[in-house]
């Protein structure tokens, strides 16, 4: 019966002793792995899971693995933030450079408008000043006719006055000639019109 109770007794022990959870660390390449994430995505990486066991109860070596655990997430921590500031600067960038195409879309449209606006007004211009040269063309022909009509009617009123009063004599042509400039050297400019008698 003691053998019994001592089998019994070592079995026991042998389950408790091989039930115990596992004091393995699992590594992840070069480092150990921070949290089951990590694991698992460095095994869907590399098919690969190491497990060291840290069955040695020495002080120092369990305060070195939880430094190295602790680099390791600071590590980690530190590289999720760098990566979640990039992707931040990213967007930032994305959204400034589409912001500032925007504004130059907005720039363009207005120089178009604006140009076009110009291009009106210069049209706008040009016909008006070619309705007023017609309209000055209009006035000065008129103007044109009636100077004209009028110098018509006093050539041939003077014309008539001239007929009958003078005669005039191819012979004495050089002394009409010295008449004129006679009389119309002190005048601004002669008066060729102005036949003596």
């Amino acid at each position: 019966m003691k053998n019994l109770f001592f089998l019994f007794i070592l079995f026991i022990l042998f389950i408790i002793i091989s039930c115990s959870p596992n004091r393995g660390v699992y590594w992840c390449g070069d480092h150990p792995c921070i949290n089951k994430k990590e694991k698992e995505a460095y095994f869907k990486k590399t098919m690969i899971v190491e497990v060291k066991s840290s069955k040695n109860k020495n002080y120092k070596n369990i305060s070195e693995i939880e430094k190295i655990m602790q680099e390791a997430q600071s590590k980690e921590k530190k590289r999720i933030k760098d990566e979640k500031d990039l992707t931040k600067q990213i967007k930032l960038e994305q959204k400034k450079q589409i912001k500032e195409e925007k504004n130059l879309a907005k720039q363009l449209k207005l120089e178009e408008k604006k140009q076009i606006k110009e291009e009106k007004n210069l049209a706008k211009q040009v016909k008006l000043e070619e309705k007023r040269r017609i309209k000055d063309e209009k006035k000065s022909s008129k103007r044109k006719i009636i100077v004209s009509q009028k110098k018509q009617l006093k050539k041939k009123v003077d014309l008539d006055a001239g007929i009958t009063n003078t005669e005039i004599k191819l012979g004495k042509f050089s002394e009409l000639v010295e008449k004129i400039t006679k009389k119309n050297t002190f005048r601004p400019y002669p008066d060729i019109n102005d036949v003596p008698n």
